[in-house]
C-alpha cells in the first residue's frame, strides 16, 4: 500500500508534464503559424461576384417582330437578338435613295449651267466686239454726213444693248459659279446632304436588327412579340461570364497594408474549399459602401454609435479558371489577401490609356451605305464626271 502511494505523485507529475508540454507545443505552433502566415493575411467572407450586366435597348422605335433568344441562352457578339418591323424604315430608305438621285441630277445641271453660260459669255463678247467696232466706224462719219443720223443711233443702241447683255450674262455666270465653286459632284453640299440622309435611313434600317454587343448569356428578357418599344427601353440583358470580378468588403481596420497588385485566394460556396480561385487586387473603392448608398447616413446627431465601415476592394479573376469553374453574378466568396508585400500603391496614379471593353458592331452599321451612295451617284451621273 505504501509502495503504491509512493509512485502516485510521480505519475501525476509525468502526466502534468506531458499535458503542459502538449499545450505549449500547440500554443507554439499557433504562434508560429500566426507569425509566418496569419499576420500576412487579411480575410473576409463579405465578398460577392460582380460583372457587367449589359442592357440591350433599341436605337430606333418599332414593333417587335421576332425574338431570337431567351433567358440562359448563350449569344455571340454581332448575333441578332431581336428584330423590329422594318416597313417604315425600308420606305424611308428608298425615298432617300430617290432624293439622292434627284439631287445628283440637279447638281449636274448646275455644272452644265456654268458651261452653258461660259459659252454664252463668249458669244456676248463677240457681239460686243462687233458692236464696238461698228460704233467706232460710224462715230467719225456721222459728223461729216458719211452715215445717216438714224443709222448711227441704231449702231449706238446695238452697242448699249451688247454691253448690257454681256454684263447680264456675266452676272448669271458668276452666280452659277458660286453655286458649284471649289466642289466636285461628290463633294457638293447638296449631294453630301442627300448622301447623309441615305446613310441615316440606311443605319435606321440596320438598327431594326438588335445585335449582341458582346459574347455572353441572356438574362432579364422582357421583350414580347408585337410590343411597341421606344428608344432606350430595356428589352433584355447580356452577361459576359468571362469578365467577372469580386468585390471583397474589408473592414477599414484591415486595409492599412492592402495594396494594388497583391494576390488574393478565393473560395466560393458553390465549389467549396476544394477549388481555389487566384485573383489580384486591381483597385480599392474611393469610399465606403454607405457613402454611395441612395440615402447616405447622417451622423451629426446627439445619439451616435460608431460602426466599423467596410470598403469594397476589387479583385480580378483568372479567365482560364472561369472557363473551368464558371461563376455567376452575386455568388458569395471568401477572400484572403496576401499582404507580405505592402510596398505597392493603395490608389492608382496613372490614367488608363486603352479601353477596358470594346465592341465593333455599331461602327460597322453605315459601311454598306457608302457603296449604295456611290452606286446611285454613278447611275445618275451617267457620262458626266467632274
Amino acid at each position: 500500500m505504501n509502495h503504491y502511494n509512493s509512485h502516485t505523485p510521480s505519475k501525476r507529475n509525468v502526466i502534468f508534464f506531458w499535458v503542459s508540454a502538449g499545450i505549449l507545443l500547440i500554443a507554439l505552433a499557433i504562434f508560429l503559424y500566426w507569425l509566418t502566415v496569419l499576420r500576412f493575411e487579411e480575410y473576409t467572407d463579405d465578398a460577392y461576384v460582380h460583372g457587367n450586366l449589359i442592357e440591350i435597348t433599341p436605337q430606333v422605335p418599332g414593333i417587335v417582330m421576332s425574338i431570337n433568344v431567351d433567358d440562359t441562352d448563350y449569344v455571340q457578339e454581332g448575333q441578332v437578338l431581336i428584330e423590329l418591323d422594318k416597313t417604315d424604315y425600308q420606305i424611308a430608305f428608298e425615298k432617300s435613295q430617290n432624293a439622292l438621285g434627284d439631287t445628283v441630277r440637279s447638281v449636274i445641271q448646275m455644272y452644265l449651267k456654268v458651261d452653258e453660260l461660259e459659252a454664252e459669255l463668249v458669244q456676248r463678247d463677240a457681239a460686243l466686239f462687233k458692236a464696238e467696232k461698228d460704233y467706232q466706224n460710224r462715230v467719225n462719219l456721222v459728223g461729216i454726213g458719211g452715215v445717216s443720223r438714224e443709222e448711227f443711233e441704231h449702231v449706238e443702241a446695238n452697242l448699249v444693248s451688247a454691253k448690257a447683255a454681256r454684263q447680264a450674262t456675266d452676272f448669271m455666270l458668276q452666280a452659277a459659279i458660286a453655286e458649284v465653286q471649289n466642289t466636285t459632284l461628290r463633294t457638293h453640299p447638296l449631294v453630301l446632304k442627300a448622301a447623309d440622309q441615305v446613310k441615316d435611313a440606311f443605319v435606321s434600317l440596320q438598327r431594326c436588327s438588335i445585335l449582341a454587343p458582346s459574347d455572353g448569356y441572356v438574362a432579364m428578357r422582357t421583350a414580347q412579340l408585337g410590343e411597341y418599344v421606344e428608344v432606350s427601353q430595356p428589352l433584355l440583358a447580356v452577361v459576359p461570364l468571362n469578365e467577372l470580378w469580386v468585390n471583397a468588403n474589408y473592414k477599414e481596420v484591415q486595409l492599412s497594408k492592402v495594396r494594388i497588385g497583391q494576390s488574393v485566394h478565393l473560395t466560393s460556396d458553390l465549389y467549396g474549399g476544394g477549388v481555389v480561385f487566384h485573383g489580384k487586387i486591381v483597385g480599392i473603392n474611393p469610399g465606403t459602401g454607405n457613402t454611395f448608398s441612395i440615402l447616405p447616413p447622417q451622423n451629426a446627431t446627439g445619439n451616435w454609435i460608431k460602426i466599423v465601415q467596410r470598403v469594397p476592394v476589387r479583385v480580378s479573376l483568372d479567365p482560364q479558371q472561369l472557363k473551368k469553374y464558371p461563376l455567376w453574378l452575386g455568388l458569395s466568396m471568401n477572400a484572403t489577401v496576401d499582404i507580405h508585400d505592402a510596398k505597392g500603391e493603395m490608389l492608382p496614379e496613372a490614367p488608363r490609356l486603352i479601353p477596358i471593353y470594346h465592341t465593333q458592331i455599331y461602327g460597322k452599321q453605315e459601311e454598306g451605305a457608302l457603296k449604295i451612295i456611290e452606286a446611285i451617284i454613278q447611275q445618275n451621273a451617267g457620262a458626266y464626271a467632274r
